[in-house]
């Protein structure tokens, strides 16, 4: 129980049996303490948690050794291997773990990401697509893409790689630095679970072994110490010199096998425990490069552009800004320092030169422990499978090869020497007569350790993540889909590994921004070459005579490096286009226009050699421009006047639409007006008719002895009484209509003269 307590105690952030990173800042008497007090006083701390370091990552460090030694097919301890050899067997072995590693690493090879450098502001992104071509031409000068890639493979072998970013001093070289570091060299806070370490860690130890002549150099006022602290290049040892469970750590250049060499022979290889030492006279040193982060108090902005950013005068960002009055504040902030020293005494210590303050060396972790946050590889998982598949594979070659023999006693004179013939394909064996002597193998013995090294095979596939359908092998899924399945397994298995490098490369392209932005300030031409491009010359901060501006400013403006998002699973990426193909192809049967439209699209997503040529051709075709690029002022132009004419056109078809219009409604209102005159003289006929009826009954009335006359005067005109002979039915039933009142007499009128018949104006 106290074993675990303990244990606890010291993997806990709170670390007891750790120096405290406090202790940084300064003695507890700052104020009365000199200069040269202050660096030995932090000399003196960070000695001590390297010490600390070292021991605490002495398991992780011993594990990621023999991760490595796997690979490189170190994989027999000398005692087993040398019961093997005393028996006459060689210590064979078959290496299946390091294909899951080369396939890890060929995937990245395959699926190399691609970058772009996007503005903070926005009328900055002409300077972001040429920082971006800036950043790749780094690339090319300091072949990043091959330490990016060694350093990878590291990372999923062994737990850990380290990506460097930082400048050069050397004048004859691009001074843009990028490269990896081994994880020999660096000692980490292994305290920090952060994904982003510069977010909690305090300090980062790289230890190297340099010439003495050229540490003289560098270090001018150090020069005495360093030469007392010389020594022969060999005894510089880089190694680990922690013990940890009895055995000493070893470096990767220790592979001198000393007294063992005699006794294995040319099979000595598969037993290194000890580092390879010659007679040379070079003298070197080993010197530490310390970087750590001590609290300050600082003055901040409070507003502008470079809101909450520390003032800092010798910026050139920050003078140009510097008449603008613009507000700061005091905060507390970590500020990076960074002490060159032997394990006695500093020989520098000095404010990092790096605007970012960030630390120089970004991690690639393969994956991390839960319990501690040390990190391992894949290759951990396959170890104990892999010993198991070599002894078996050793066993079951050991059980066919022997011959076990049964015999009376006394049927040879010597049983050894029988032993040995018997072990040999032309062996003489001797026997007495009436004596047995039978030759058996262990047939069953040689079957049980081949079906298991067989099953130790496949699970090398399964705890690896690498399937035999990724490795093209022979196997049981019957069609392409069950195929690609099983592909897309392997694939989200290793995930981790690639997703992890992702990080450290938008970590480390983030350094790489912010060095060219602060130290690329003379005036240069730089040359970007394609395949079956011109080449293309690029001139940086050049001046311009006429106006006395900077052309090409780097240092003006600041921007972000983002990593493209492309998907670093070859088979999983592959499945996705199939499937665009695939609808795209369904679309075009009834809507081809759509699949023209998004051509673009889709060959961006493929991955193809010149992609991006493949894509601005295809835009060129169909008229479309970049989407991710402000437009230039030739398309511009172009945009403005196919607006204008699209405008002319449709003012065109405004005008004959509204025309027409206009016609159509005088037409309705004509016809209306038509309609109108003809309806109401129908209806003054009518009228007219009705009142002359009217006063025509009305006379008959008053008169009834005119009636006669008027019907023969109608009949004479031509009127036909059209119910003439009519007889009305009368319901016998029914109730009989009220007579007619009747008419009084009245006096006969005098004759006048006939006056026209009321008409209708009259009558309003």
């Amino acid at each position: 129980m106290f074993e675990v307590r303990d244990r606890l105690l010291a993997d806990h952030p709170n670390d007891p049996n750790r120096p405290s990173p406090e202790a940084l800042n300064a003695p507890e008497k700052a104020g009365e303490a000199s200069e040269g007090e202050l660096v030995r006083h932090r000399h003196s701390t960070l000695m001590s948690l390297l010490e600390y370091e070292a021991e605490r990552q002495a398991e992780e460090r011993l594990q990621m050794q023999i991760d490595e030694d796997y690979y490189d097919h170190l994989q027999w301890r000398p005692e087993d291997a040398r019961i093997l050899m005393e028996r006459g067997q060689a210590p064979l072995v078959f290496n299946e773990s390091r294909q899951t590693i080369d396939w890890i690493a060929g995937t990245e090879k395959r699926m190399r990401k691609d970058y772009k450098i996007l503005p903070r502001e926005p009328d900055d992104e002409q300077g972001a697509e040429l920082k971006t071509k800036l950043v790749k031409y780094t690339d090319d000068v300091n072949l990043t893409q091959w330490h990016r890639s060694k350093a990878f493979k590291q990372a999923a072998t062994a737990g850990l790689s380290w990506l460097e970013e930082g400048v050069n001093r050397d004048p004859e070289q691009e001074i843009i630095y990028s490269g990896m570091e081994d994880w020999r060299n660096v000692y980490r806070d292994s305290h920090s679970r952060n994904i982003d370490y510069n977010v909690d860690a305090r300090y980062l130890f790289r230890r190297r072994v340099i010439d003495l002549d050229y540490a003289t150099m560098l270090l001018p006022d150090s020069a005495a110490h360093l030469r007392n602290m010389a020594g022969r290049h060999e005894d510089q040892d880089l190694g680990d010199d922690i013990w940890y469970l009895g055995e000493k750590l070893t470096g990767a250049s220790e592979t001198e096998w000393t007294s063992a060499h005699s006794v294995f022979g040319a099979r000595a290889a598969y037993m290194s425990r000890e580092g390879y030492r010659d007679n040379s006279t070079r003298r070197s040193v080993e010197l530490n490069e310390c970087w750590y982060k001590v609290p300050e108090r600082v003055p901040v902005y409070a507003e502008g552009p470079l809101a909450g950013r520390v003032v800092n005068p010798a910026d050139p960002m920050q003078a140009q800004l510097a008449g603008a009055g613009l507000r700061t504040y005091e905060a507390v902030k970590f500020r990076m320092r960074l002490m060159i020293a032997t394990r006695e005494a500093p020989c520098l210590d000095m404010a990092s030169p790096m605007r970012h303050g960030r630390f120089l060396l970004v991690p690639i972790f393969g994956y991390r422990r839960a319990r501690d946050g040390l990190a391992y590889g894949a290759m951990r998982g396959m170890r104990d499978i892999q010993d198991d598949l070599n002894k078996r594979r050793s066993k079951a070659l050991y059980a066919l090869s022997v011959n076990r023999i049964v015999m009376d006693e006394g049927a040879v004179d010597d049983p050894e020497e029988t032993r040995q013939e018997a072990a040999r394909p032309d062996g003489i064996i001797i026997k007495k007569a009436n004596k047995a002597l039978t030759f058996e193998k262990n047939m069953a013995d040689f079957q049980a350790n081949a079906e298991l090294a067989a099953q130790d095979s496949q699970l090398l596939r399964n705890a690896g993540g690498v399937t035999n359908e990724n490795l093209g092998r022979d196997t049981s899924a019957q069609s392409g889909k069950a195929i690609g399945l099983k592909q897309d397994q392997g694939s989200l298995t290793t995930s981790e590994l690639f997703d992890n490098l992702l990080l450290a490369i938008r970590q480390a392209g983030r350094l790489r921004l912010s060095h060219i932005e602060q130290f690329w300030t003379e005036q240069k031409a730089i040359r970007i070459a394609g395949e079956r491009k011109p080449i293309e010359w690029l001139e940086i901060n050049k001046l311009d005579p006429a106006t006395g501006a900077i052309i090409n400013d780097i240092t003006a403006r600041e921007a972000d490096f983002i990593v493209d998002t492309q998907d670093y699973r070859a088979s999983l990426a592959q499945a996705a286009l199939d499937n665009m193909f695939e609808l795209l192809g369904k679309i075009a049967t009834f809507a081809p226009q759509v699949v023209v439209s998004v051509l673009d699209l889709v060959v961006e997503t493929a991955e193809l050699k010149d992609k991006e040529e493949w894509v601005a051709r295809i835009r060129k075709l169909n008229g479309q421009r970049d989407p991710s690029k402000p437009p230039t002022p030739e398309e511009q132009q172009a945009e403005q006047a196919a607006a204008a004419k699209q405008l002319e056109q449709e003012q065109i078809v405004t005008g004959t639409a509204k025309a027409n219009l206009e016609k159509l409604q005088a037409d309705i209102a004509m016809t209306k007006a038509k309609m109108a005159e003809m309806d109401v003289g129908a209806v003054l006929k009518r009228c007219e008719t009705l009142l002359q009826a009217m006063q025509a009954a009305q006379i008959v009335a008053m008169n009834p002895g005119v009636a006669p006359a008027a019907d023969e005067i109608a009949k004479s005109s031509g009127f036909v009484d059209m119910h003439e002979g009519d007889v009305p039915v009368v319901d016998p039933q029914g109730p009989a209509e009220p007579p007619l009142p009747a008419i009084p007499e009245s006096p006969q009128p005098e004759p006048v003269e006939a006056a026209p018949f009321p008409t209708l104006e009259n009558n309003r």
